[in-house]
């Protein structure tokens, strides 16, 4: 057998291996994320999770999507969880949320009371490609498209009041990367107070003894709840949090994916024969105020602007709403917007010089596989088992695997494919990973993993943005 046989059948069973996780997770109405930790529907969980099933049961996306889109709110926006009625093992529970406070809350489904990013119109375009009969895949447009259009007006206008074309957040689970170092300085401004007693379920379904280590901090954790219960306090009212709440941030994952997606809302338009002038103005803003606010760099020695990689702090950051400055922490987030496609060659250049870069599992790293790790290698607050505060993901690593094939860098996003090729097939499908051992930590059988490793393996370039 040859070697390119010999990888031909590991990618096989890769893909098998994948497929049945899938299988095992789907509940009969959506698939959970993992049977270890996270019993409910989460929404960028669906995103992903439909795009691996695309590819072999369209029947099992379309269901995702449409599951999730059941719980939308009468402003427009997608929950970060629906929750499933008949499980009691995670903390924040639906009554927790008490969404019944808010006029837009769904009558009769138990959700949280805030989103997460927009992955959905990508997974629904996947499902069209990827579709054999498209007759039945441009019905299921039809239908979810008015509800992927709403949940996008409720973020380019309720969260983006400036018009920016990047939207706020209110929370840092909103943002997908919970424990990010990027939350620290604003979530130490947060005086909790009358926190209400609750019990930590997640150390318990975590186990083993380094369970605390490797998911966030009481301290945190705390911030999270008290967060939610300054959400019910204002009846989880867009106007009153923008106006009131002391944690707003303008965030580049979220900013950078809902820009992704519009483009692909628009794809979707035209193959249903909608109108785009409305998606087109939201593309028009993003593009108008991506550097602003997410690249807003000087260089003090001459008070003239910097270029992107001119030093070692001029990169992309998250930029703070509340103390209207860049929150300068060198996390994986600085280097998504290659994603987007928003960078000229230039600046290209320079996130692909980061990502090959010692800080970054680069050359002389001392990384397990060159993959990207969630926060900079040689940074104070790097921690290498911490949820977002060191391990390698999946999700953003094909992020960055689909940006680099846009700009023509597919040596390097042939690298950060088979790293994540390596972790999966020594380490299991797991949550994250400590970039140094390449230990799999967090949930198992997880499905966003073994979505976006499907993906990988197919490699038809669907994702890759337009």
């Amino acid at each position: 057998m040859t070697s390119k046989e010999e990888k031909e059948q590991q990618e096989t069973i890769l893909y098998n291996k994948a497929k049945e996780i899938l299988k095992k997770n789907w509940n009969g109405r959506f698939t959970i994320p993992s049977p270890t930790l996270y019993p409910h529907q989460w929404s960028w969980d669906a995103g992903f999770i439909a795009i691996g099933n695309s590819y072999s049961d369209i029947e099992k996306s379309i269901k995702e999507i449409e599951f999730l889109y059941d719980a939308q709110w009468k402003n427009g926006m997608i929950p970060h969880i629906v929750f499933n009625e008949k499980e009691r093992t995670y903390f924040p529970a639906a009554d927790f949320y008490d969404i019944k406070r808010s006029e837009n809350a769904p009558a009769t489904i138990g959700t949280s009371g805030m989103t997460q990013p927009p992955v959905h119109a990508i997974s629904c375009y996947y499902i069209f490609i990827n579709s054999t009969d498209k007759t039945r895949s441009i019905e299921f447009l039809k239908r979810i498209y008015p509800k992927l259009k709403l949940f996008h007006r409720f973020l380019m206008t309720d969260r983006d009041p400036e018009r920016s074309g990047l939207v706020t957040i209110f929370h840092p689970w909103e943002s997908g990367l919970d424990d990010s170092p990027i939350w620290d300085e604003p979530m130490s401004r947060i005086n909790v107070k009358d926190l209400p007693a609750f019990k930590r379920l997640d150390i318990i379904a975590v186990g083993g003894p380094d369970a605390a280590d490797t998911i966030p901090s009481n301290w945190e954790y705390d911030r999270f709840i008290y967060l939610i219960e300054l959400m019910k306090k204002y009846d989880y009212d867009q106007k009153k949090l923008y106006e009131l709440f002391p944690f707003k941030v303008k965030d580049i994952v979220f900013s950078s994916i809902l820009y992704v997606a519009n483009k692909f809302l628009i794809e979707i338009a035209k193959i249903i024969g909608e109108d785009l002038k409305e998606i087109n103005e939201w593309l028009s803003r993003t593009e108008q105020n991506f550097h602003k606010y997410f690249f807003n760099s000087s260089d003090s020695r001459n008070n003239t602007a910097a270029k992107l990689g001119s030093n070692e702090e001029s990169l992309f950051y998250d930029y703070d709403l509340i103390q209207k400055k860049s929150i300068k922490k060198k996390t994986i987030s600085s280097l998504i917007p290659i994603y987007t496609g928003l960078l000229s060659k230039e600046e290209a250049e320079v996130i692909v010089r980061w990502i090959t870069h010692a800080h970054f599992c680069g050359e002389g790293s001392y990384c397990h596989v060159p993959t990207i790790p969630s926060t900079d290698l040689e940074v104070s607050y790097f921690k290498p088992i911490t949820y977002w505060r060191g391990p390698v993901w999946i999700n953003t690593n094909w992020m960055i695997w689909l940006g680099l094939q846009k700009y023509g860098y597919f040596s390097e996003a042939n690298l950060i494919k088979e790293g994540v090729f390596e972790l999966v097939k020594n380490h299991g499908f797991r949550e994250y990973y400590d970039p140094y051992k390449g230990q799999g930590l967090g949930g198992r059988d997880f499905s966003w993993t073994a979505s976006l490793v499907i993906d990988m393996l197919m490699n038809k370039g669907i994702g890759i943005p337009p």
